[in-house]
Order: structure tokens, then C-alpha cells, then sequence
């Protein structure tokens, strides 16, 4: 047990390591630098910052923005007015849902999307993205192990510079900017790279370890390697610690069980 115990300490160890993104640190915490960032890559994007109901109506009518309508992997919060952003924080949205729900088991809920700047609460940012329909909020959910999955991937995908993401606190939630240009790169490569595998070595989104490999194993959702929302941080990397020494004392299991 202590072995098992040291080696999740030290794969978390390692995922704890700083880390930068464009000049700011990969992090949950906020600061003006990231909504600097955000801030200067809706403007370099061109997009328009809505200030009023009817100018979000009219980027709707031009495909501007896009409605989100919710499905079996997320719903939205009651209040969630105008369900609209770009059409890449949608692709986002339902792709993070997917898999959100596939390795956690509950639905993504979306607290916020698109706010005209002059319905902004009183507690926004002067230079938040809701007005450009790149940010959307999420509801963090009650259960550590869904924290953890959704932390660790949205954290992985901001050190890849295709978001940037803080946890709110009042109130409390995840605030996810995307990236446009950078995401739309981003899942194009991941489409290129999927559709040029061969079709026998294809794996499904989703695996399941083996059942049963030792006594009081749970199995842990294992996504595909190069899948956009690849759980990260220490809640992976200790699932994937407890793996491998449960297939190890397996092994020894039947090795004895042989000589006997």
C-alpha cells in the first residue's frame, strides 16, 4: 500500500509542475493578465462585442452566433437567457460535454453564455468575453471526482492555448474563454489525425479498464489519447497509478496460483 501511495504522490508531483500559456500561467486562479489575454483575442478575432439584446438577435439572424439547444450530455441552469455564442464555443461546449459525461457520469450544466454589455452583472470584468459570445460558465459540480476530471481538462487544454479558464467565486463556477482561430486549428488536427488512422485501430472515445483485476477495484474511464478533452491532473494520473498496480498484483496472483 505505501508503495501504491508514493507512486500517485509522485505522478502528481509531476502534474503540479508550472506551466505557461501565452505569457500567463496555467492556473484556475484569475488575473488581470488573463483577461488581458482574452480580452486582446476576441479584438484581434474582429468580433463584434454585443451591447444590447437586439444587436445579439441580429448576429443570430447573420450566423454569427449560433444557438445552443442542450442535449443528453448538458443542460442549462434556470435564468440562462439568449443561448447563443460562436460557433466554435458551441463545437467546444458539446464535445467537453460528451466526454464530460461519458468519464464523470452526470450532465454539464451551463450556468452562463452570451450577455450584452448592457446586461453584465455588477460584479463583470471590464474586459470580459461574454459580450463577444467566446465565454461560457459551468457549473461546478458537487461530486470531487467530476471537479477533478473537468479542472484537469480544462487545464490541459489551456496549456495547449486554446482557452483560458478560472474558477469563479461569487458566484461560484468555472469561466472558460475560447480561443477561436487557436481551437478551430485545434480540432481540426484532431479530425485529420482521426480520419487518417486505419480503421482496425480505431478505439472508441471511451474505455473501461478490465473488471475485476483486483478486489474492490472500481474501473476508471479512460479516454482516447488523442481526444480533445483528455482528463488531466492528479485525479487521472492517480486513476492511472491504481491501475497498474492492480494488473501487477494480479499477475503475481496467478503466478502463485500456478506454482501451487
Amino acid at each position: 500500500m505505501r508503495k501504491v501511495i508514493s507512486f500517485a504522490l509522485a505522478l502528481s508531483a509531476l502534474s503540479a509542475a508550472p506551466a505557461w500559456a501565452g505569457g500567463v500561467p496555467v492556473t484556475l486562479r484569475g488575473s488581470p493578465a488573463s483577461m488581458e489575454r482574452q480580452n486582446a483575442v476576441a479584438k484581434e478575432s474582429d468580433l463584434s462585442f454585443v451591447r444590447t439584446r437586439a444587436e445579439l438577435r441580429a448576429l443570430e439572424r447573420e450566423g454569427e452566433l449560433v444557438r445552443l439547444a442542450g442535449n443528453a450530455d448538458y443542460t442549462f441552469a434556470k435564468g440562462v437567457s439568449g443561448p447563443v455564442a460562436r460557433p466554435e464555443l458551441r463545437t467546444f461546449v458539446e464535445r467537453l460535454a460528451e466526454q464530460y459525461r461519458d468519464g464523470c457520469g452526470e450532465r454539464l450544466v451551463v450556468t452562463s453564455l452570451t450577455r450584452p454589455s448592457s446586461r453584465q452583472p455588477g460584479n463583470a470584468h471590464q474586459l470580459s468575453v461574454h459580450p463577444a459570445g467566446i465565454a461560457v460558465d459551468l457549473r461546478i459540480s458537487k461530486k470531487a471526482a467530476c471537479r477533478g476530471w473537468l479542472e484537469g481538462t480544462l487545464l490541459s487544454l489551456e496549456r495547449r492555448g486554446v482557452l483560458d479558464v478560472t474558477r469563479e467565486r461569487n458566484p461560484p463556477h468555472y469561466h472558460v474563454a475560447l480561443f477561436p482561430d487557436a481551437y478551430r486549428a485545434y480540432v481540426g488536427r484532431l479530425t485529420s489525425a482521426e480520419e487518417t488512422k486505419p480503421a482496425e485501430k480505431k478505439r472508441s472515445v471511451a474505455r473501461t479498464a478490465p473488471m475485476g483485476v483486483a478486489s474492490g477495484f472500481v474501473p476508471v474511464p479512460v479516454p482516447e489519447e488523442d481526444e480533445e478533452e483528455r482528463p488531466g491532473g492528479w485525479p487521472a494520473l492517480t486513476a492511472l497509478s491504481l491501475t497498474v498496480v492492480a494488473v501487477a498484483t494480479t499477475r503475481r496472483r496467478k503466478r502463485r496460483m500456478e506454482d501451487a
